[in-house]
């Protein structure tokens, strides 16, 4: 992997050229990066920006029901991991960026686990997810890891870190192990990605590094996960195999000892290795979906050339899972990096598409993608459910259908469940996408576009495992002008719909769900019909009970820095134990609101507050949203300008 490697760390170098954004405030938090020795001193205590990156979002537990995939014949034990290099190992904002010209990911429902891929000689090895990435992960049952990335040696890498990594203390403990899952608690992510890829190793290193990961599994204690990279053999060197063997499997497992949870196989696997890799995995009573055989999509992400028919047999993964690195490659080939041109490249990239243009000594291939081979995973297990089909990122920020916010923003920590499948509908008849011009609440809703008024289109949206006792309603907030039905699937065999009226403007509508008492809502679609190139949008999508629980007002404190008419600030809130989220505004002198951001978190960074003309303070105002969508009183706290 070492020219991959190159390109990555040429790539980390120039990627601050790629975004919009390129300037930060002066206080602006960042997530966490070392080098060993810097990792071994890390106190959170001591950080001043640890408290930024903190999740408080566990993570949700997932399904799957055979009874509602597109191929019900299709195993779930299977899955995908996806490598994504979002942003460059420094200088990466803890919370959010100031514009949509960055990558957000909007088909979890296909991958199980989730690296944060980073980390490069110049400026760190050692790189923790940021708190958007564990947040949007973790609401959608994706384990998300940091990563240990020990470059190879031509391109900065030094044995001396491996080395240091692999230190023991008197009593026999591995310090950097203990640390390593220290921060993996603290910040509230699921493991690390160790990629050791230095050469000049030798064999004690080796099995020091075998007695490493023994160490941390012990320590782990099932709690957090470790990935292994297929470089490193069993006498130190680096030779990367393309296979799980017995030069390699004990970094995998070694007798009755678990050493790493998964393994990521090098890209350059034949399907005899493959074959071979799941034989080996079954010696060692290991199942072989927890292999991950490679896929390099970097660049050319739907335009890669893979060998389908070595992952792929009978239209079912057949040896191994699949690896994915650099999936993000759909944002490179968006040529305006906006989320309308991402989008569709995601769809290409995850639902599969036909290249019309030269790859290779091919002329035309078909990318077969993942949605037709992997069941969707849910987390919609419980009631309430409310989704406002936010994507995590806009061009401005609606509530309820009116603008408090005119400037772009990009926060996956607001990012709601999106739907199971996107789409699973003919597109001749109607077409389905995110709209990021039009929103009910967040930055983004669902667009329907009629293409032929024949006949009534079914689009499922939802997969869900929702027991109904009798005390439920809906809630649909949609515009347009077609008809639409709310529809549900139970799991009976049975299914209702619910006309609603539309109009032209945002509007709420509600339905009791009483006689469908001790049912299980397994579906959630609607149903649209109406005359050619009618449109229709849905803002937000809810099964709540019907009374409320309420939610306490939250306690806040601010720390301000002020520059001129404008101030970056600190936003510590203490919220109840209830509450999905807090959304943070500014106060205007006639009473209208501002709207400055949102987290679930208990410290938040505003970028920039605006001073009101001739008024000698800034009244700050943060409400707390519950989980069943019910709102807090406000908490008010004056900002007082110089």
């Amino acid at each position: 992997m070492n020219l991959r490697s190159f390109f990555t760390i040429l790539f980390f170098l120039s990627l601050d050229g790629v975004f919009a954004q390129t300037d930060y405030g002066e206080h602006q938090p960042y997530s966490s990066y070392w080098f060993v020795d810097e990792l071994l001193k890390w106190d959170k205590d001591n950080d001043p920006y640890a408290k930024f990156n903190v999740s408080h979002t566990p993570l949700a537990e997932r399904f799957t029901d055979p009874k509602t995939q597109r191929n019900p014949e299709l195993s779930v034990d299977p899955s995908i991991t996806s490598l994504v290099a979002s942003y460059p190992t420094s200088n990466h904002p803890s919370q959010g960026f100031q514009t949509v010209q960055q990558y957000a990911f909007p088909y979890w429902q296909y991958i199980d686990y989730f690296v944060q891929w980073g980390g490069a000689a110049q400026e760190g090895i050692i790189v923790t997810p940021a708190v958007p990435w564990i947040d949007a992960a973790h609401r959608n049952g994706v384990k998300i890891l940091g990563t240990v990335f020990f470059p190879p040696v031509v391109y900065g890498g030094k044995k001396e870190w491996v080395i240091e990594m692999l230190q023991k203390d008197d009593n026999g403990n591995f310090p950097v192990a203990d640390k390593l899952l220290e921060v993996a608690a603290y910040y509230g992510f699921d493991g690390w990605f160790i990629n050791q890829e230095t050469d000049g190793l030798s064999q004690e290193d080796a099995r020091n590094m075998q007695g490493f990961l023994a160490y941390y599994q012990q320590k782990a204690r099932e709690r957090f996960q470790l990935m292994w990279y297929d470089a490193m053999i069993e006498d130190g060197r680096v030779i990367w195999q393309e296979e799980l063997n017995h030069h390699n499997s004990m970094y995998f497992q070694q007798g009755d000892k678990k050493m790493s949870d998964i393994m990521f196989i090098d890209f350059g696997w034949s399907a005899t290795q493959l074959e071979d890799t799941h034989k080996k995995a079954l010696e060692l009573d290991r199942s072989p979906w927890q292999l991950y055989s490679g896929v390099d999509v970097q660049k050319r992400g739907y335009k890669s050339y893979v060998k389908w028919g070595n992952l792929y047999k009978d239209d079912a993964p057949y040896t191994t899972s699949i690896g994915l690195y650099w999936p993000n490659a759909t944002f490179d080939l968006a040529e305006d990096k906006q989320p309308e041109t991402v989008y569709r490249e995601e769809k290409k990239f995850w639902n599969g598409t036909f290249i019309k243009q030269k790859i290779g000594h091919l002329d035309g291939w078909e990318w077969k993608g993942f949605a037709n081979y992997f069941p969707a995973r849910s987390t919609i297990n419980n009631i309430p459910f409310i989704t406002h089909f936010n994507y995590g990122l806009g061009r401005f920020y609606n509530e309820e259908g009116k603008q408090l916010f005119e400037k772009e923003w990009h926060n996956l920590s607001s990012q709601d469940i999106l739907p199971s499948w996107q789409w699973d509908v003919d597109t001749t008849l109607v077409k389905i996408t995110f709209d990021f011009n039009e929103s009910y609440t967040g930055g983004s809703s669902l667009r329907m576009d009629i293409q032929k008024g024949e006949k009534e289109v079914y689009i499922p949206l939802y997969k869900s495992n929702l027991q109904l006792t009798g005390n439920e309603k809906f809630e649909l907030a949609a515009k347009g002008a077609v008809a639409i039905k709310l529809s549900f699937d139970f799991s009976d065999g049975t299914s209702r719909d619910y006309p609603v009226a539309l109009g032209a403007e945002w509007g709420l509508f509600s339905g009791l769900l009483d006689n469908a008492a001790s049912r299980k809502v397994v579906k959630i679609g609607v149903k649209v019909s109406g005359k050619d190139m009618d449109t229709v949008y849905l803002g937000k999508l809810s099964i709540v009970n019907k009374r409320q629980a309420g939610i306490s007002r939250p306690e806040i404190s601010t720390e301000t820095f002020q520059n001129g008419d404008q101030a970056e600030m600190y936003v510590h809130i203490k919220g109840a134990d209830n509450s999905a989220y807090h959304s943070i505004y500014q106060l205007a002198r006639d009473g209208s609101r501002t709207w400055l951001g949102q987290t679930n978190s208990t410290y938040y960074y505003v970028p920039v507050i605006e001073k009101e003309s001739h008024r000698k303070y800034t009244m700050i105002q943060v409400v707390s949203t519950a989980k069943d969508g019910s709102r807090s009183k406000a908490a008010l706290q004056k900002v007082y300008w110089k």
